[in-house]
């Protein structure tokens, strides 16, 4: 599925947050436009029914309409004027002029109030009419004339409806083409917007679309090399372009450490594969006795050996990469497993004359941990002190609670160490070359022994003393249990 486009999802959202305003501000313009029109007209027939109202007199017992009485000097009312009463006693109804014989809605408020709404007029046009109850007015002479008769006639009891209307077909065409206006203006516009908005993100965006070029045609040999940010960048992504840079780097870094490894790698196997090849290509030479090939063959298996131990060693470094994100993390004695791996190193140090001194207290120093990568660790730390170490001298090794953390020292003399002691930890590391009492070392063990560290959340550091002195240091946090009182 194809990704989405940032300028398209830009383009979309905008212009739809757009339309959606421009839709909202028509519309409220065309509902206030509206509204003002028909709080005019519904202003005037409310005028016009006030009026009307006024024209319905009592007098001699019988209803007149005294608007009839001007009605000839009116054409107003005779042309546009459309309203009509009904008697609600009676049930007869007198209509205007314009009316002619046809009749208009019959309707009121409630409790004969009055009541403004949108109907048809008998000629088919939209109109506004306004409804409501009214009663005859009684002039006082009249009600004196009705004392005097004896029959005063209430005008409570003689209740009209009057409805007025007044055409609205030209408010409402003038609504119809305010509509289509603002429909059309609210398209240009939003085209006319689409278009604004496409050429802003077009120019937004043309920073970020140089820095993807770049990393896209970023070369392999090019990789440790910092990007070219634009100035125009914005700041949300400035910090990631940064971090890309920082990233490259890293890559291009690991690249070199692979290709310095695999350098050494091959610098290291190609010495037994040749002693290999020599010792064989000499025991083939001339036919020879027994002795002389077990001889020959004692020597092929001692290089094998070598090949083998650097074969191991990778394998156990590539292993422990792999799993370093999920170690084992249980309460582990590391005094009980650092005696288990000095006891085979202690026959070589005899050997070479050295001294093992320790340092442990009686109880066990129970920390949370790796049993497995503690093994590789300390097999490493003492398989180094006892090869390394100046002939005659002393390996002291020491184990201590700190109260945080449990925390080993394996310590010895030795000659021609590097200025920066960290440097033990690369791969294959040797000050000198030419050195040939490593026996197997190949370079590979304390590289190991820190990646296991690592692995299982512990720390070891390298330190050398003013006196000589190069010291490995290895400490992990204690466990959550007490178990040392055991």
């Amino acid at each position: 599925m194809r990704s989405p486009s940032i300028r398209w999802t830009l383009l979309l959202r905008c212009g739809i947050g757009v339309g959606v305003l421009l839709c909202l501000f028509s519309t409220g313009a065309y509902l206030l436009v509206k509204r003002s029109f028909y709080q005019e007209v519904d202003g005037s027939i409310s005028q016009t029914a006030a009026l009307l109202a006024n024209q319905v007199e009592l007098e001699n017992g019988t209803i007149t309409y005294e608007w009839k009485e001007g009605i000839g000097t009116n054409l107003g009312l005779i042309e546009d004027g459309f309203f009509q009463f009904w008697d609600e006693n009676s049930g007869t109804t007198t209509r205007s002029p314009g009316l002619h014989s046809e009749d208009l809605p019959r309707f009121c408020g409630n409790d004969g109030g009055p009541r403004v709404r949108t109907i048809i007029l008998p000629n088919g046009h939209r109109a506004r009419a306004v409804g409501l109850r009214i009663y005859p007015f009684v002039l006082p002479d009249e009600v004196n004339r009705m004392k005097a008769r004896g029959h005063v006639i209430d005008p409570q009891s003689l209740p009209h409806i009057l409805v007025v209307a007044r055409d609205a077909e030209p408010v409402h065409h003038t609504l119809e083409r305010l509509r289509w206006t603002l429909a059309t203006g609210t398209l240009l516009a939003l085209g006319l917007g689409f278009l604004v908005i496409d050429r802003v993100i077009r120019v937004t965006l043309r920073p970020i679309n140089g820095l993807t070029l770049q990393m896209k045609d970023r070369a392999e040999h090019q990789l440790d090399s910092a990007l070219e940010v634009p100035g125009e960048l914005p700041a949300e992504l400035a910090g990631l372009a940064g971090s890309f840079d920082v990233l490259l780097s890293r890559v291009a870094a690991i690249r070199e450490r692979e290709r310095e490894f695999i350098r050494h790698a091959a610098h290291e196997l190609r010495t037994p594969i040749a002693g290999l090849r020599a010792t064989a290509d000499l025991a083939l030479s001339q036919p020879r006795e027994a002795a002389a090939y077990a001889e020959h063959l004692a020597v092929c298996q001692k290089t094998s050996v070598e090949l083998g131990e650097l074969v191991n060693r990778l394998s156990a470094l590539s292993r422990i990469g792999s799993v370093a994100s999920s170690p084992s993390r249980d309460s582990v004695d590391f005094k009980e497993i650092l005696a288990d791996c000095l006891k085979p190193f202690l026959a070589l140090a005899e050997r070479r004359g050295l001294q093992v001194k320790l340092d442990f207290p009686s109880q066990p120093l129970i920390a949370l941990g790796d049993a497995t990568l503690a093994r590789i660790i300390f097999n490493n730390l003492m398989d180094n002190a006892v090869s390394y170490a100046s002939p005659d001298s002393e390996i002291r090794i020491c184990g201590s609670d700190t109260g945080g953390q449990v925390e080993f020292q394996i310590a010895n003399v030795a000659d021609d160490l590097p200025e920066n002691v960290e440097r033990l930890f690369e791969p294959l590391f040797r000050k000198d070359p030419s050195r040939s009492n490593a026996g197997t070392h190949l370079g590979i063990g304390l590289t190991l022994s820190l990646e296991a560290a690592t692995a299982m959340g512990a720390k070891l550091q390298a330190l050398k003393t003013d006196d000589g002195w190069l010291k490995f240091i290895f400490s992990t946090p204690l466990s959550g249990r007490d178990d040392r009182s055991r």
